[in-house]
């Protein structure tokens, strides 16, 4: 090989091929907790806390922002897990990774399945936290969630260099458009990216659950 190609395969194989992370893309690790209430298995929810700045008083999977002390996602959706109940991570079964969901809006979520061993032992942060509600799984099964539709466009700023690109259009241009998901549970909606981790969980493993939850 030429000297540039060796140089060049020298620094590539120093580190894995990632995700091009020039678009402020961030992750976040979250846990889907399984729980049992009168051995009935329900999946755990929280409602965050009405102070708090971004989505106050909705509906979510405990979970938050991945730092770089935590070095694996499930480090991050356990130690915040523990924050946000007041739990130690021996409290916690991780049970597997599911599938990474990348937004519109920047995070990469890393979703991951646990059990809660003991969630009556759980002593939620008010600052974070409002309230904790569990679901039963077979109603989750059952249930067909209400789907709206968001579309996707953009549209260039002024000092956009049309004269380099002259096709391109000025005015917003329609891309794509996405599903939305709404549970609806004893007056609680749970929705956006929530229900859309749990959408796909109940989907990829409904066959496996329905064997169990009847």
């Amino acid at each position: 090989m030429e000297k540039l190609e060796v140089l060049l395969k020298e620094e590539l194989d120093k580190r894995p091929a990632g995700i091009d992370r020039w678009d402020r893309l961030w992750d976040a690790a979250v846990l889907l907790p399984i729980v049992y209430e009168n051995d009935t298995p329900c999946i755990l929810f929280e409602v965050r806390a009405k102070t708090l700045r971004r989505q106050p008083g909705e509906i979510c999977f405990p979970g938050g922002r991945y730092e770089c002390k935590d070095k694996l996602f499930v480090t991050t959706a356990i130690r915040e897990t523990c924050e946000e109940l007041g739990l130690v991570k021996e409290d916690i079964e991780i049970i597997g990774a599911l599938d990474a969901l990348v937004t519109h809006s920047g995070p990469i979520i890393h979703p991951f399945l646990g059990k809660l061993k003991n969630h009556r032992k759980i002593s939620f942060s008010s600052a974070e936290v409002d309230s904790v509600f569990a679901v039963p799984v077979k109603f989750l099964l059952e249930c067909n969630p209400r789907i709206g539709y968001v579309q996707l466009a953009d549209k260039p700023r002024e000092d956009f260099p049309f004269d380099l690109v002259p096709s391109r259009q000025r005015n917003w241009r329609y891309h794509k458009e996405y599903e939305v998901y709404f549970y609806e549970y004893e007056e609680k909606v749970i929705w956006g990216l929530t229900a859309r981790i749990l959408h796909a969980f109940l989907e990829n493993y409904r066959d496996v659950m329905q064997k169990i939850v009847r």
